[in-house]
């Protein structure tokens, strides 16, 4: 009989965030991937991966790993099944997991840092040796290799873009200046190379897509490099921000509702870490937000969308000082929760259940991972437009069904309609503008997402703006 891993179930508030479950993994909870339509959370543990039943925090499976330490690169094929985890150091490896038995179903012995999955094309792109390699996801096979584009360089950090079918890819090599290579998915051919503008030789990691103004933000993988952006439509940079980023391996979060991006960084004058934010619409500083340590590279950011708030942990080794969790509200651009220690060790990943939510804080007290939710924060009800009627007890609502999102509303007065629907990432796949809308009942519908496919089930999230005030409402896909 498989053991619960369930350790205690307690109601700890901490200024809006509440601690629903803890639970304790066998051994150190290094990082992990979160299935919303499977309600699975995956864990990297320190010889072993984890499979939880988030329902009954039962532990549907321990799958080896062959190596100890390292934290994994997740790539989720849900066309398949299929779970991908590539990890380092040393042998570096490609984990094929099924994600129905949670069972192994192959270790590949290739090296090279990070993957991802495309699905208009069912292959994973990740680093092989010295090239760049293409996985058919049917066979788990090498189908393709592309050698460096320049000399010396080799590849790391591949990210998909989505709407442009298109990859980045880190050219990195020893005192050389970064790059990145970009390929279209549709014939793997090379697009473009990127000269990036930094003093640092660390990797460059494409940390998020703006999808709806066709940019990419990017952080040198490694202490000291700046960030920058990346105009997606035309393969240049853009913008180059004046201050030193943090370690960046999950150092820039994005939130598409405000159209704001959140960088971890340092404060020029003080040295002290501190947390930039971005608008992403002129790529200007709107405010930094100060902490009171010096930077070290234990930098995570998360943004919640259904509480529209950014999670992040920050901590210095050498005193062990600020071992805990912070919380921003996106609204006032404010700590809301101020270092929330529960052990000795931070959290070292945040996952989110859009459909259920709540967050998921992995490696609190090395071996623990704490389930929160959000207290405290007004809602979808509290939120809605002055100029939407009520309509039983709520004043717009979201019809949800098997093929797709509708949003039904009722006006009072004539005003212009506008709306957007996003998935459970904060990537915005719909943009719908109705126009002025005379007194009356209205509807608004979506069927399919930025890459023309029926919806999947899962959580999204519609922002509906009439006049100048706005609501936003959250819709399940079932």
């Amino acid at each position: 009989m498989k053991k619960l891993l369930l350790l205690l179930a307690p109601v700890l508030l901490f200024a809006q965030v509440e601690v629903d479950t803890v639970i304790r993994m066998p051994s150190f909870a290094l990082n992990g991937h979160f299935i919303p339509e499977l309600n699975k959370l995956y864990v990297l543990g320190w010889y072993e991966h984890y499979a939880l039943d988030c329902s009954t925090w039962e532990l549907l499976g321990r799958i080896p790993r062959s190596w100890n330490q390292g934290f994994g690169c997740y790539s989720w094929n849900w066309r398949r099944q299929k779970l991908y985890v590539s990890v380092n150091p040393s042998p570096d490896s490609l984990v094929v997991i099924d994600g129905i038995a949670d069972t192994l179903i192959r270790t590949l012995m290739w090296s090279g840092l990070g993957s991802a999955y495309v699905y208009s094309t069912d292959r994973l792109y990740r680093p092989v040796a010295d090239s760049f390699g293409a996985i058919d996801c049917a066979s788990d096979s090498l189908v393709r290799g592309f050698p460096s584009p320049a000399s010396g360089y080799g590849f790391r950090n591949p990210s998909w873009d989505s709407v442009g079918n298109k990859l980045y890819v880190s050219l990195s090599a020893w005192g050389a200046p970064t790059k990145l290579a970009v390929y279209d998915c549709g014939n793997d051919s090379l697009r473009a190379i990127i000269d990036i503008p930094a003093t640092s030789t660390w990797p460059t990691h494409i940390m998020n897509f703006n999808h709806a103004l066709r940019k990419a933000y990017y952080g040198i993988d490694g202490l000291g490099g700046p960030a920058g952006v990346i105009d997606t439509k035309y393969d240049t940079v853009i913008k180059t921000f004046p201050f030193s980023a943090g370690h960046l391996y999950n150092g820039v979060a994005l939130n598409t509702r405000d159209q704001k991006a959140y960088i971890l960084g340092e404060d020029s004058i003080t040295g002290r870490s501190a947390l930039y934010v971005i608008d992403c619409t002129t790529d200007t500083i709107m405010k930094m937000i100060s902490f009171p340590i010096k930077p070290w590279p234990v930098d995570l950011l998360r943004w919640v969308p259904w509480s529209n708030r950014i999670y992040l942990t920050r901590a210095q080794a050498s005193s062990h000082q600020d071992l805990g969790m912070y919380v921003i509200d996106c609204n006032t651009d404010s700590i809301i929760v101020d270092n929330l220690v529960l052990g000795y060790y931070p959290p070292i990943d945040f996952q989110i259940d859009p459909i259920r939510e709540r967050v998921f804080a992995i490696g609190f007290e090395s071996t623990s991972v704490h389930v929160l939710r959000d207290t405290g924060y007004a809602g979808v009800a509290e939120a809605q437009p002055a100029g939407v009627m009520p309509k039983g007890n709520t004043r717009a609502r979201v019809i949800n069904g098997r093929d797709g999102i509708e949003v039904e509303y009722q006006l009072s007065t004539s005003a212009r309609v506008k709306a957007s629907v996003f998935d459970a990432t904060g990537r915005q796949f719909g943009k719908l503008d109705a126009g002025a809308q005379k007194p009356g009942l209205h509807r608004l519908s979506w069927g399919q997402d930025a890459a023309g496919r029926k919806l999947s089930a899962g959580a999204y999230f519609v922002r509906i703006d009439i006049g100048s005030e706005h609501a936003t409402l959250k819709a399940v896909v079932r």
